[in-house]
């Protein structure tokens, strides 16, 4: 039995069956089948090969985390090609839908921590951690210019270059700018001696070191 249900980021989706799972809802569903080009040589097939079941998290429904059961399908093609179903809401091999890297992302810059966010949607201060760090990515130009009011606050991402490193963000508008490698004043020295020579205004915590650091620049 399919059920008619408006999720946000699942539409087009068929619902085959939703229950509860532990403290999760769990959704069963998949897409409607049609017609797909084979990434080799190209020919239109809609042979169905097989079915793979994708576990993905999903946003929260009705402020329950939800789960969702994929069952995605396989096309095989006359050249002897097998491949998955494009999906409009989940990548192939990934645990989380497109919806929910989204709000991660934007809750990742808005939220006062990595934790707060992690706890919102179901998942580990690492996952959001990595989220932010691909948005930053995304969004950062080539160059960098620092406005005059600048927010500085450190956060565990233990890399290579230090255990802790060093988020540089527009104070008003909460945007990420830069992430420092780590946390070190000279690293932080260096980039500001570059990067801050317009910056007027830093809101930071009371690390005193950095605190030290500014008021010699």
């Amino acid at each position: 039995m399919n059920f008619n249900m408006n999720i946000p980021g699942l539409k087009d989706v068929t619902i085959h069956k939703v229950e509860e799972v532990g403290e999760r809802i769990a959704i069963y569903v998949s897409l409607p089948k049609k017609v797909h080009q084979c990434p080799v040589c190209k020919k239109k097939t809609s042979k169905i090969h097989d079915y793979r079941i994708q576990k993905i998290k999903h946003l929260k429904w009705f402020e329950r985390l939800t789960i969702l059961f994929y069952k995605r399908r396989r096309y095989v093609c006359e050249c002897g090609k097998r491949f998955s179903e494009k999906s409009p809401f989940v990548d192939k091999y990934q645990r989380f839908s497109k919806e929910w890297n989204q709000v991660a992302g934007i809750r990742s810059v808005k939220a006062k921590t990595f934790k707060e966010t992690a706890e919102v949607l179901g998942a580990s201060s690492s996952t959001v951690i990595r989220r932010f760090k691909k948005l930053v990515k995304e969004q950062l130009n080539e160059g960098v210019h620092l406005p005059k009011c600048i927010a500085i606050d450190e956060y565990k991402g233990d890399t290579d270059a230090g255990t802790y490193q060093l988020i540089i963000a527009n104070a008003e508008t909460h945007e990420p700018i830069d992430i420092l490698p780590n946390r070190r004043k000279e690293t932080i020295k260096e980039y500001l001696m570059k990067y801050g020579a317009d910056v007027e205004v830093v809101v930071m915590d009371m690390n005193p070191s950095f605190k030290a650091l500014l008021e010699k620049h």
